[in-house]
Order: C-alpha cells, then structure tokens, then sequence
C-alpha cells in the first residue's frame, strides 16, 4: 500500500561504546536509504526524547509524505505497524462527511456524516462571510463550529469502530474555497468581494493540534483553483481519472455553487456558479432537503402522481431529486408546456393556490404535515433560473473549446445532488446533456472519494499541487453573452429541441399513447 502515512518498524543499535551520534540522527539515518528525506519536528522530537531510552531502540516511527520529505510525527515503543489508521473528510458547507480507513489495507473501517454547525449562522455561505467580515470574533466563532464538527465525527467513528484517535495520524480534507478559509480562521471575505482572489490556494500541511483538533499528526487539505473552484472539485478530479484519459471529458458537481470542468489529460477549463439552494428544494416553502419524509422521486402514471420519500415516511416536503423528477413528467405528460407553464386543464392536481397555478403532488390527508404540498409556478421559475445556469456553464465551456456536446466522451456526476435524481429525468429538463446513456458515470461524493485516495496513494500528493496550475479558470462574469445563452436554457429541455433528441423522441411516443 503506497499510503501517504507509514508505520515502519525499527531495530537500531543503541548508543554508546564510542557511537555518539544523537538519537534524531540516528533514526533518521536508519531511514534515509529507503526514504531519502526524512525530518523530526521539534515538536515530535520534544513529547518522545525521554523515552527513547525505554524501548531498547525498538521502536515504530510513523512518518507522513509531505512534498520531497517524510515528516515523523510519532515514535512508539515496539512495533505497531499493524495499526495505522487515517481520516479522510468531506468539508461541505451544508453537510461533513468523515471516513476511517486502516492506511495499511486501504479498507473503509466506518463513516459518518453531521450538519456543518456553521449552519446556525445562516444557510447560504454569503450569510456566514459576512458574519465574519472585519470581525475576529465572528471569524473564530465560524472556524470553532468548523473545528467542532470535525471532532464530533472523529468521536463519533471511535464510537462505532472502537479505534481511538489516538491511533490516527492524518486527516486528508476536501472543501471548497470559503470552508477552508474558515477551518485555518482566515477571513474569506475577498473570495466573494473584489478582487474576488482567495487568500490562498494551497495551505500545504497543518498541526493537528494547531487546530486543536484531538489526534497527533498532520491535516492536509487539497488547494483550490480560484474563489469558487475549491479543493472539493480538485479531490473529485483526482477521484474520477479524467484527468488522465485522452477522452474529452465533463465534471458537473451541482451543490451550493454548480461547478464544472471541461478537459482531459492534455488540458482542463472550469467554471462554477451560484446553484444550491434550488436543487436542495431550496426554492419552494415546502422544499427540503434529503431528510426522512422529502419527496425523493415522482412518477406519473395513468394520469396520477405516484411519489416515494425518504425512509417511506409519510410526505412533508420535496427534495432536489423530487423537483427533477416531477418537472420531467409534468412535460412528458403535457401538465406543463416547454416553458415551464402549467397547463391547467390537463389535471385536477393542477389548481390555483394565492392567485398562481401550483401542482398538488401530496394531498392533506397524504401528507405528514396535515397540509396539501405544492409547487408553484413560481417555484418552477426559480428552478428553471438554476437548471438554466447549470446548462449555461456547459455551453460556455463548450463554445470555449470550439466543441459541440456529442464531442462529450464521459459525463462524470458527482456531489449529492447528482448521485441521488434520476438521469432520465435530468436528461429531460435539460440539465445534463442529451448524450448516449453509458456516456454518464456517477462518481459520488468526488470530495470525499478523492480525499480517501489520497490517504492511500501518495502519488496524488504532487498530482493534486501540480494540477491546480494545468485549470484554466474562465469566469462567467466576464462571458458577454452568458445572459442571452441563459435566456436560451429557461425552457425545458432548452429553445434549441435539437440538442435533446432522445427527449423529442419520448414526448412524441408518450403523447402519441395517450392518444391511442
């Protein structure tokens, strides 16, 4: 296993009898031929010196690759290699996510997840910057919630898997550009504000218990590409190996920004947007997130709504997925036109509500809240402003390139929001790209999946350090036509019906059934 963290065993001559070299020397030269650079922090060397003398010169060393050295950061009496163990983490700004994995075998030990506790300071990430704007303590407040997250996971993994942090030793982190600002309690206020530049990019390896956070090693967190290209996106990257294929390839993860790379192994353009809050049902009063009782998937048969939710509770809300699903079948089933505009003859689910045409998809005797659930026109509007921007960073980064979508080899899907709808459905609205199916590969939590990848290859180390400087950023900001080509993807699946051939082609064959 070509961890990024090593236990390695060792069995040295103890001084004396005319060998006087230092005991620091002396293990590090015990290494130097298989590791090349290898260095003791002060720090390491001041909490284990005394008992250096207690293990009889067996002892494990754990050490950490960072750049062209090997950092030790613990020594052990005897020999512990068998128990190596790292975390890898997901920063997100609504949701954590944490792993163990055993750095010997690679295995997964457990996981857990928790709501970002910055989240009582406001929903949307502009809130919490600018509660930390020109204020140190507003600013420490935001990076103890972070930090305080952090460690309520690896509690809660020592809880389920019974090894104490203690035995960890390195925390790999994915998060985008703002969450990480916030983890080291560094004011993003300019990610967001002209010059619209983060203060950094690559923080590099920090202190674990310069965070006070409660394990003895190193937290490294991947570098970003730009304020809204974060380390999130270059942990996918990294995860889904487009950046080695000669394929020309597409990352789309839609969460709180919709980001998306464009590029293969020879180069690789970005962009990214505002998009969140309408695919977690941001947009709706009855919206939600993925939580038990949301409307996670829609179907309308024989002229009926047939809804699943989350653990199979009783409906309160509707979710990202639920949206996509049931814009995708109120246009099949003709319910509402290419604009998104209810047709209301077409079904007694379709009323009007506070002066506007919303769709009933849970009744009041249905629901768990006692109250019928609807989406309104309004709320569609609002998704269609979303569902417009995602297709709109595409089209961007296609006409950047001089290429057209069938040119697309692999679609890869990452985030929450991409893994859970249902790709018929996206397909449908327009969000993805028509393209054929087996084009589309669902990567997942890319953030997390790259940060545990790195645990276990430190080949991606330089991979992700070098990367950041091969990702052309183009900012939308600059684009003189993003709001004509915008305007041209507010309608379902977009004004141009050549573009999804596959959707034609379903709308001809269901409306053609229901006339028969």
């Amino acid at each position: 296993m070509n961890s990024i963290c090593r236990k390695i065993y060792l069995e040295l001559k103890p001084p004396g009898n005319g060998d006087m070299v230092a005991d620091k020397d002396r293990i590090v030269r015990a290494l130097k031929n298989a590791y090349k650079n290898v260095n003791i922090s002060a720090d390491t060397l001041k909490s284990s010196y005394k008992l250096l003398r207690d293990f009889d010169w067996k002892l494990t060393v754990t050490m950490i690759k960072k750049d062209y050295e090997w950092e030790i950061v613990r020594l052990e009496r005897g020999n512990t290699t068998e128990r190596n163990f790292g975390y890898a983490a997901d920063l997100g700004s609504t949701t954590v996510i944490m792993r163990l994995l055993d750095l010997n075998s690679g295995d997964v030990l457990g996981e857990e997840s928790i709501f970002n506790k910055q989240i009582k300071y406001g929903e949307e990430i502009i809130s919490r910057i600018i509660h930390a704007k020109d204020n140190e303590s507003h600013l420490k407040e935001l990076q103890q919630c972070t930090l305080s997250s952090i460690s309520d996971l690896i509690d809660s993994l020592h809880r389920t898997t019974g090894i104490s942090p203690a035995e960890c030793s390195i925390l790999t982190i994915g998060g985008n550009t703002t969450m990480i600002h916030l983890l080291l309690g560094i004011d993003p206020w300019f990610i967001f504000h002209t010059p619209y530049t983060p203060s950094f990019n690559r923080c590099g390896f920090v202190q674990a218990k310069d965070l006070a956070l409660p394990f003895n090693g190193l937290v490294y967190c991947y570098p970003s590409v730009a304020n809204y290209v974060g380390g999130d996106i270059v942990s996918g990257l990294l995860a889904s190996e487009m950046y080695k294929s000669e394929e020309l390839g597409l990352y789309i993860d839609i969460g709180t920004n919709g980001e998306m790379l464009l590029g293969n192994n020879q180069f690789i353009l970005s962009a990214a947007g505002a998009a969140g809050p309408a695919l977690e049902g941001g947009i709706s009063k009855q919206g939600m997130q993925a939580k038990p009782g949301a409307v996670d998937s829609v179907r309308i048969i024989n002229n009926q709504i047939m809804i699943t939710t989350i653990q199979a509770e009783r409906p309160i809300g509707i979710c990202g997925s639920g949206i996509v699903d049931l814009l995708a079948e109120m246009l099949l089933e003709g319910w509402i036109d290419f604009s998104g505009s209810f047709n209301p003859e077409k079904s007694e689910r379709i009323v009007i509500r506070d002066n506007e045409y919303a769709v009933v998809y849970a009744w009041e005797l249905e629901s768990g809240s006692n109250e019928e659930l609807l989406f309104t026109q309004t709320d569609i509007q609002r998704f269609m402003n979303t569902k417009a921007a995602a297709g709109t960073m595409v089209s961007y980064l296609l006409e950047a390139l001089n290429v057209e979508p069938g040119d697309i080899q692999k679609v890869y899907i990452a985030g929450a929001f991409g893994t859970h709808i249902n790709l018929e459905s996206a397909i449908t609205i327009g969000l993805y790209p028509d393209l054929p199916r087996e084009r589309f590969v669902i990567v997942g939590n890319g953030s997390l999946e790259g940060a545990a990848m790195l645990l276990v290859n430190a080949a991606l180390l330089s991979a992700a350090e070098n990367i950041i400087e091969d990702i052309d950023y183009l900012s939308l900001g600059e684009a003189t036509d993003f709001l004509t080509k915008m305007y041209a993807a507010k309608f379902l699946p977009h004004t141009n019906f050549e573009l999804y051939p596959t959707v034609m082609e379903k709308l001809k064959v269901r409306r053609t059934n229901k006339t028969n």
